[in-house]
C-alpha cells in the first residue's frame, strides 16, 4: 500500500544505481545543521548511512517521512545513521514545525550534497554500506529492504571489522554492550602486551575503537552542558555505566560529582526536567484552522486549547524559580506567557 500510494503522489523520478559505483561517504557534504545532532565524517565511519533528500513543498517527502522516523527506531541500534537533507528554500520554522509534527529524532540539514549523484528530483534516497562505499541511489519507497540487508551484511559497528581470532569470545562479548568498561581493562591487562603478534594487534584495534568511542560520549555531554542539562548528566551516567572499571568511566565518575556541587547546573537540570514533564501536553496543544499548527500568539488557539490552564503556571513557575535557564527560554517560546 505504502508503495503505491507514494508512486501515485510521486512527481518526480529518480537515478538508480547500476553496477559499482565510486561514490562514497567522503562525498558527502553536510549543509546547515536546523535540528537534532551535529555529525561529523568521522561519526559515519563503519556505519551504515542512509541520507534522504526531501523538501517541505512536496508532497511525496511528506508521506515518506513518517516511514523513514520507523527505520530509525528499528535500526538505530544496529549502527544506521539516517539524516535528513532539506532541498528547497522555505522558512526554517515550517520546515522545524512539520519535522516536530511527525517527531523526526534524526539530524535535518537545510542543504547538504553528496557529489557525484543527481539528486535533484525529491524525495530522493542514498545509501551507503559499512565501508563508506554507496550501494543504493534511488526512491525511498524502495529502500528499506536495502537498509536491511545493509546492516544484515555489517559487522558490529562498536568492534568494527575483524576478523577477530584470537579474541573473538572476547569481541563477542564486547558486542553485549554489558561490561564494557570491565573488557578494555581486560584487553589492556592482559592482551595489549602479548607476545603472539596477532592476538596484541587484535587487542590494539579494539582498545582505540573502545577507547575513541567512550571519549566521544565524553565529549557529547560535555557539549551538552551549558543548554541540555539533563541530557548531559544522563549522558554522564550512561558513561560511567559502560565504561565501569575502565578510566573512562572513572572520568565520568569525577565530572558526575563536581556536576552534583555545581548549583547553576542543578538549577537548569532540574527546570530540564520539569519542561521535560510537560513536553507531551505541550505536543497535544492543537491549532485553529487560521494557523494550521499551535500558535502562541493566536487568541483562536489559546481559546482552543485546555490544557494551557494546567500547562501555563507550571511554565511560569519554571521561568520565576529558574529565570536564567535554557529551559527557562524555552517555555517562553512554546507557551503565551506574559
Amino acid at each position: 500500500m505504502l508503495l503505491i500510494i507514494l508512486m501515485l503522489t510521486f512527481v518526480s523520478g529518480s537515478t538508480y544505481l547500476k553496477g559499482e559505483s565510486s561514490v562514497t561517504v567522503d562525498n558527502i557534504s553536510f549543509g546547515e545543521l536546523l535540528m537534532g545532532e551535529a555529525l561529523s565524517k568521522e561519526d559515519l565511519q563503519d556505519r551504515v548511512v542512509g541520507i534522504e533528500f526531501w523538501g517541505i513543498n512536496c508532497g511525496p517527502c511528506k508521506n515518506m517521512m513518517p516511514h523513514l522516523v520507523n527505520w530509525h527506531k528499528k535500526y538505530k541500534d544496529q549502527g544506521f545513521v539516517l539524516l535528513g537533507f532539506h532541498r528547497q528554500d522555505p522558512a526554517k520554522a515550517e520546515i522545524l514545525a512539520f519535522c516536530k509534527s511527525v517527531k523526526v529524532p534524526f539530524p535535518i540539514y537545510q542543504g547538504g550534497n553528496v557529489s557525484g549523484i543527481d539528486f535533484s528530483k525529491i524525495p530522493h534516497f542514498t545509501l551507503f554500506d559499512h565501508t563508506g562505499k554507496m550501494i543504493f541511489d534511488g526512491h525511498p519507497a524502495d529502500a528499506e529492504a536495502k537498509v536491511a540487508d545493509a546492516i544484515k551484511n555489517a559487522p558490529d559497528w562498536l568492534t568494527g571489522e575483524g576478523p577477530y581470532k584470537k579474541l573473538k569470545a572476547l569481541a563477542e562479548k564486547i558486542q553485549q554492550r554489558k561490561d564494557v568498561g570491565q573488557d578494555l581493562k581486560t584487553l589492556k591487562e592482559k592482551h595489549l602486551n602479548s607476545e603472539d603478534a596477532e592476538e596484541k594487534a587484535e587487542a590494539e584495534k579494539l582498545v582505540a575503537r573502545l577507547t575513541r568511542y567512550g571519549n566521544k560520549l565524553l565529549q557529547k555531554a560535555e557539549a551538552k552542558k551549558d543548554k541540555e542539562a539533563l541530557n548531559s548528566y544522563n549522558l554522564y551516567q550512561e558513561v560511567s555505566k559502560m565504561f565501569k572499571g575502565d578510566e573512562i568511566g572513572d572520568n565520568a565518575d569525577k565530572i558526575l560529582a563536581g556536576l552534583k556541587e555545581d548549583k547553576t547546573f542543578q538549577d537548569n537540570m532540574k527546570a530540564d526536567k520539569e519542561l521535560a514533564d510537560m513536553m507531551p501536553d505541550i505536543e497535544k496543544l492543537k491549532g485553529c484552522n487560521k494557523c494550521g499548527s499551535f500558535n502562541k500568539e493566536c487568541d483562536v488557539c489559546k481559546k482552543k486549547n485546555a490544557p494551557l490552564e494546567i500547562l501555563l503556571p507550571k511554565a511560569k513557575g519554571i521561568v520565576k524559580k529558574y529565570p536564567d535557564s535554557p529551559a527557562a527560554a524555552r517555555v517562553k517560546e512554546l507557551l503565551p506567557i506574559e
